[in-house]
């Protein structure tokens, strides 16, 4: 029995190996779908076009870890890993996969769709420059994600310290003659309880 990881596995952040299942690889399975550190892995199909394509990078997160045939793996050997995973990351998010897959309920990308994919390879010495200012760049977004929400908590806070302000009439100066709001309200309920209930009955009927 070994660990494998599936499609349910990838994210679009990366892996979610919170369920991690096992099952049974002969001897010669084994060799064929264990993982190794740079291997990236991208969801092979879906029943949503917009989950096609999620990569991921292993790093040997479990020792002696599979795949299962629903994911695609690719093992680079001219491309940084990470550098590839933003590669594909970008044509699952921009639809490219989508646009070379087939299938009716579960959309494909399959190996003869993977292996007619075209991308770009940078060259060497580019490479980890490029994916310093890629990973530097995701860090800047999250950053901001992080102070967008602070923010939005904060405003909603500010609505309902307002909101409570205007009620007890801190918003503005109060002249101290106005009539309080509880006397206010005593008053109209007072008003209420002794006016003339409205007589209910049939309409007079026209006169022929």
């Amino acid at each position: 029995m070994r660990p494998y990881v599936r499609s349910a596995n990838v994210t679009w952040d990366g892996w979610d190996l919170s369920d991690v299942k096992e099952m049974n690889f002969s001897p010669t399975e084994f060799p064929v779908f264990v993982l190794e550190k740079g291997d990236v892995l991208l969801n092979e199909g879906s029943g949503s076009a917009k989950e096609v394509g999620k990569p991921a990078v292993w790093h040997g997160e479990i020792e002696g870890a599979c795949f299962q045939n629903t994911l695609l793996r690719v093992r680079p050997t001219k491309y940084l890993p990470d550098l590839l995973r933003y590669a594909l990351l970008y044509m699952a998010k921009s639809g490219q996969f989508i646009a070379n897959t087939k299938g009716v309920n579960i959309i494909h990308i399959g190996k003869a769709g993977l292996a007619k994919t075209v991308i770009p390879v940078p060259p060497v010495e580019q490479q980890q420059p490029l994916l310093t200012a890629i990973d530097n760049a995701f860090a800047r977004a999250d950053r901001l994600e992080a102070e967008a929400a602070r923010a939005r908590a904060l405003i909603d806070r500010l609505e309902a310290a307002i909101l409570a302000k205007a009620f007890r009439g801190e918003l503005v100066p109060q002249d101290p003659n106005d009539e309080p709001a509880s006397v206010l309200l005593d008053r109209i309920r007072a008003e209420r309880a002794t006016a003339p209930k409205p007589k209910r009955g049939r309409a007079a009927k026209a006169s022929a």
